[in-house]
């Protein structure tokens, strides 16, 4: 039984993230407030109530239009929240309902929304990537004060210093490749995020990152060019993907 409320508590948190990401996926590349703002149909202008909110079900009782115009509202509204649960379901397979788990839990909104903005604009927003940071920062925090057997000059060498190499060698290769080839190949936006990656996983964790993202990226490149046609890909979505994985490895094996 109390599986099962713990089942269906991550499910409904999972969903609520989505919502929010949702919201921050609409607002942050428009630069609206994300803090403050009610949120209102895009196409009509009218604000939304919580009879609107709901997330999923607002979509399914409303036949996947808005309430008050009728327009069709995108399915990936809905599909973003779903996926939100299913990650927080995963997070609690792997870390349990922990400080640890619910840490990645305020993560997970803000990984979501830079995965979906990249992938619709190709940038990763500073102020998302910031906030990851900060919510790594405050995770390492955590592991110094609650018995974890690193002291602070580990956790300083371990995270700190190797987020740095996370960073540096990205940095160089793109800059080589950038002189070698004539044009961008990896975006400022890109690197920052290898920094934040290494924050979370450490410097023990740089190697697998670097193969899973780079292959990622391949995989992603070769789609990315036969479904959309085009050259030059989003490398976030990839970075993002191998960051969560390896977090939840990670996690397994403490």
């Amino acid at each position: 039984m109390l599986l099962f409320l713990d089942i269906i508590t991550v499910t409904l948190l999972g969903l609520i993230l989505g919502s929010f990401s949702t919201a921050l996926i609409y607002r942050i590349p428009k630069h609206l407030s994300w803090t403050v703002e009610r949120s209102i149909c895009t196409a009509c202008n009218n604000a939304l109530g919580v009879i609107d909110l709901i997330p999923v079900f607002s979509w399914l009782i409303s036949g996947g239009k808005c309430r008050h115009c009728k327009v069709s509202v995108s399915y990936t509204y809905p599909l973003i929240e779903v996926v939100s649960a299913v990650l927080c379901l995963c997070v609690y397979a792997v870390f349990g309902l922990t400080a640890e788990a619910f840490i990645i839990f305020a993560a997970l909104p803000f990984l979501l929304a830079l995965f979906v903005i990249d992938l619709k604009h190709m940038i990763l927003p500073n102020q998302l990537v910031l906030i990851v940071l900060i919510i790594g920062v405050i995770r390492l925090f955590h592991i110094y004060l609650n018995g974890n057997s690193l002291k602070a000059e580990d956790i300083f060498f371990t995270y700190i210093t190797g987020a740095l190499f996370y960073a540096l060698i990205p940095w160089l290769s793109g800059l080589i490749m950038t002189k070698v080839l004539k044009k961008e190949s990896l975006g400022f936006g890109d690197v920052k995020f290898f920094f934040v990656a290494g924050v979370w996983l450490g410097f023990d964790y740089l190697p697998f990152f670097l193969i899973l993202s780079g292959s990622g990226a391949i995989i992603f490149a070769i789609l990315w060019k036969y479904f959309r046609k085009k050259e030059v890909f989003p490398f976030g979505p990839a970075l993002i993907i191998s960051f969560f994985g390896l977090l939840l490895l990670q996690g397994s094996f403490l």
